[in-house]
């Protein structure tokens, strides 16, 4: 009974996944359209190499950090602790001071 009420949910997931991938090809299609339409034929040349250059770089990026694992790490690690200071030093500034009191 209760394997009967699992299969029909991961079924009725299952039927719910397939509409959602199918609503967002849709608005994909649509999307691409519209963005063609206004782009016109002139700047394709230009989108196709932009397209390129970043789809290279991004292989790049991921190679090196597959190679360098340390210094991804490393760099992950100073930008959180970076942003952890500027937060508590933007967080610490107040247009007036605050009083403090031992109690």
């Amino acid at each position: 009974m209760a394997s009967n009420d699992v299969q029909s949910q991961i079924s009725a997931l299952r039927d719910e996944i397939a509409a959602l991938q199918k609503d967002l090809g849709e608005r994909g299609a649509e999307a691409y359209e519209a963005v063609r339409e206004r782009v016109g034929d002139a700047a394709r040349p230009a989108v196709r190499s932009a397209t390129r250059y970043m789809r290279n770089e991004g292989a790049a990026v991921a190679q090196a950090a597959r190679e360098h694992p340390a210094a991804l790490s490393t760099v992950v690690l100073t930008a959180g602790l970076a942003g952890v200071l500027i937060g508590y030093l933007l967080g610490s500034y107040e247009s007036e001071p605050r009083r403090q009191r031992w109690f």
